[in-house]
């Protein structure tokens, strides 16, 4: 997400290269004049057509959303589950109807990639984030009828942004700033508060269950805990466990143990209320999501790597419990993102699928295909039973989730 849920856009999966360098290291400046000829173009195209042709998988969406020009970085569902809002590199956010992607609102005024798009519990307001820190902040208007664009809240410009969430229960937005920062703001009323950081940029954010504490992840390996109501820090876990930039964080349900992963392999789970690391695992993989199981009963977490293995890990017994993909598979591509359903773990992957794994058995029950380029975000509506993905392929789309097996 992407490189956290909270779905800054990820250059380990985005491919960014360095402009006007060739694969060897060389300026595009130095390299020779080459003629090419119109067979040579047509060759080209001839081939670029074949690949995409053989590329393009089953498309099994049930709704396919276009109107991005570019890559598509992120995405939420309207409680209602009618409503869908994505955000892309062309600097703007869509909401749109999820039943015949229908464009109801374009969201204008951003002047960087959308990497942040989310509406508040209530359904009552959008945000949409960019990377250059505008947040604009929109009143939801849900009528299909209406014409007139939604009203703006609530808008601000920050510092540059790596991260965004809402709160789960309150109508507060906070947004994680390269600079270390911490935004909380109050909707609609704009109430600003500012966490502030040690001057190294956080990469992913995560809000505590309790609804009052905060978990941020930074950029030189250290963890923090704060406490929302007055802006404190409960704990600051230094670098230690982790060597490098912390990519993702998650809270199990009772809020008993923080995980946390690296790019290079690294997990470490974290005692919250004294800040003490109890385990630290060594994968020797690019780890690149993260996630516990909703249930408190089961105790497992989730894991994804960008080599392409997705592991569930039973955390009483600090072992794998399941290996649903394995990196050596040839058929398992890198995984960008897991949420959980239940006791079922969807999880969106390079090649552009999104794999449902059995969390009891490990075995994989669904494939949903569509997307021939990788899948950058993903989420779940319980009400309308769909899950929204979005791709670096311009497009998102709408599947319908079933629990039936694919082999039924």
């Amino acid at each position: 997400m992407v490189r956290n849920q909270n779905n800054t856009p990820p250059s380990s999966i985005n491919g960014d290269e360095i402009v006007g360098m060739d694969d060897d290291g060389m300026f595009f400046e130095e390299m020779e004049e080459v003629d090419v000829t119109e067979d040579m173009l047509e060759e080209l195209d001839d081939q670029e057509e074949e690949d995409e042709e053989m590329e393009k998988p089953d498309d099994l969406a049930a709704v396919v959303f276009d109107k991005h020009d570019g890559s598509v970085f992120c995405c939420d569902l309207h409680p209602s589950g009618k409503y869908a809002a994505t955000g892309g590199e062309d600097d703007k956010a869509y909401v749109w109807l999820t039943e015949n992607g229908q464009s109801i609102m374009n969201c204008t005024g951003h002047k960087d990639s959308v990497f942040f798009v989310g509406f508040s519990f209530d359904g009552a307001y959008l945000a949409t984030v960019d990377m250059s820190g505008v947040i604009k902040v929109w009143k939801c208007r849900l009528d299909v009828n209406q014409q007139e664009p939604w009203p703006i809240a609530f808008e601000y410009e920050a510092d540059d942004l790596s991260w965004a969430l809402w709160h789960f229960g309150s109508r507060v937005l906070v947004c994680g700033a390269m600079t270390g920062d911490i935004y909380i703001f109050k909707i609609p009323s704009g109430e600003t508060k500012v966490l502030q950081g040690h001057n190294i940029r956080t990469e992913c954010g995560k809000m505590f269950h309790d609804g009052v504490r905060l978990a941020s992840g930074y950029q030189d390996g250290s963890l923090k805990i704060w406490d929302l109501k007055t802006g404190t820090v409960l704990q600051h876990v230094p670098p230690g466990t982790h060597e490098i930039w912390i990519n993702a964080i998650d809270v199990n349900p009772e809020n008993s143990l923080l995980a946390s992963i690296t790019t290079n392999g690294k997990i470490g789970l974290t005692t919250p209320s004294n800040g003490k690391v109890v385990q630290e695992i060594d994968t020797e993989v690019d780890l690149e999501t993260i996630a516990f199981s909703p249930d408190p009963q089961q105790g497992y977490f989730a894991l994804g790597t960008l080599n392409g293995s997705v592991t569930i890990w039973d955390i009483g017994r600090k072992m794998i419990r399941h290996h649903c993909a394995k990196s050596d598979d040839r058929n398992a591509p890198g995984v960008t993102k897991i949420i959980w359903i239940k006791d079922q773990i969807v999880a969106g992957c390079l090649d552009g699928s999104v794999r449902v794994y059995d969390a009891k058995s490990g075995e994989r029950k669904l494939m949903l295909t569509g997307h021939w380029s990788q899948v950058l975000d993903l989420c779940y509506n319980s009400k309308e039973n769909i899950i929204l993905t979005t791709s670096n392929d311009g497009s998102a789309r709408i599947f319908k989730y079933t629990e039936k097996s694919e082999n039924d």
